[in-house]
């Protein structure tokens, strides 16, 4: 009897071709579209919809927008208020798409569920490790450092041995020249764009929130005027003021609504404080300086070592300073190529 698994179909190409490749291992494949966010025509649906049909598979769809806006989206405004730097993509992956697909899968009967991230699952010592996609460009690891051991364990991901490369000449090959041709998304799947408009969008009084305000030094002199804390992020250096010098946001305050300008010397750090850690297991983790970190995806891999706190935090010491560290963002640590844990970026 064939293994059922449960696909979640974005109606991209890589979602397409996951789909084509599941049923050519041997899968008995159910499609799952979820409805997060969408404005106008949602052609991404129809897409996987016409698709599930050529293939002949079962295909539904989940209504999932309400959770959406409040979870991620409502998180996404709050973060900004509170002065961080918001990562939504980690947050949905972490409390709403995983949990969604693996809660249809049960419904459905599906042992296994399966997504077309580039990213590989690795089974060690009886633990399972999220491990990096054999192609770089397109490695999606660093946003599940998240996923549980009982969730590893029925995921499935069936591009992590391609490169996007091949992944388009396999659709084309497979006659869906269409499917091989779909521009790549990017950014928040709600705001692609500048965050700034958008976020004053989702304000019912943004003048309550996001007015001006001061922009000061670190010893607490004022060097000028900003519209509005919440429109200014870490590590900025653009749309600031004009001085004699390059300066950048080293640290912005909600409570005063005064944002603190430092010169890039004054950014570095060497070490730091994360929340909402999850790890596969802290043994994994020594004294020494021979674990990755990883703050920005794709950037900044640094040597470092953990101690883990009380309630779920832990202090990031690094063996050299970075730049830019974000509260808000994420700290994703690997070892080989796998994904030890990570969590976000508290002070």
């Amino acid at each position: 009897m064939k293994q059922r698994i449960l696909l979640g179909m974005s109606g991209g190409t890589d979602s397409s071709v996951a789909a084509i490749l599941l049923l050519e291992q041997g899968y008995d494949v159910i499609g799952i579209t979820f409805r997060f966010w969408e404005e106008g025509d949602n052609k991404h649906l129809q897409d996987a919809v016409l698709l599930a049909e050529q293939l002949g598979i079962q295909h539904i769809v989940y209504d999932a927008r309400e959770a959406f806006k409040n979870l991620v989206v409502g998180y996404f405004v709050d973060e900004y208020l509170a002065g961080k730097t918001p990562f939504p993509c980690v947050k949905c992956n972490n409390e709403l798409k995983w949990k969604l697909i693996l809660q249809e899968a049960d419904r459905l009967g599906c042992e296994k569920v399966a997504m077309g991230h580039y990213t590989r699952i690795l089974q060690e010592n009886g633990k399972c490790f999220v491990s990096e996609g054999l192609d770089p460009d397109k490695d999606q690891s660093f946003f599940l450092w998240g996923l549980k051991q009982e969730q590893l364990a029925r995921i499935v991901f069936p591009l992590g041995e391609f490169h996007k490369k091949e992944v388009r000449k396999m659709a084309a090959d497979r006659g869906f020249k269409k499917v091989s041709e779909k521009k790549d998304s990017l950014g928040a799947c709600f705001c692609s764009g500048d965050y700034r408009p958008f976020l004053k969008s989702l304000l019912k009084n943004p003048d309550e929130f996001i007015y001006p305000g001061n922009f000061i030094d670190p010893n607490g002199r004022i060097l000028g005027k900003h519209d509005g804390f919440p429109l200014y992020t870490v590590g900025q250096r653009r749309g600031l003021i004009h001085l004699n010098r390059k300066v950048f946001v080293k640290e912005i305050k909600p409570e005063t609504n005064e944002v603190v300008l430092t010169s890039l010397q004054d950014m570095y750090k060497l070490e730091f404080i994360i929340q909402d850690v999850n790890v596969v297991d802290e043994n994994l983790f020594s004294d020494n300086f021979d674990t990755i970190c990883r703050i920005r995806y794709r950037k900044q891999n640094t040597l470092c070592k953990v101690i883990f706190l009380e309630n779920k935090r832990a202090k990031v010491i690094l063996a050299e300073p970075m730049e830019s560290i974000a509260p808000g963002q994420t700290a994703v640590f690997y070892k080989e190529g796998k994904v030890l844990g990570g969590g976000f970026i508290l002070q």
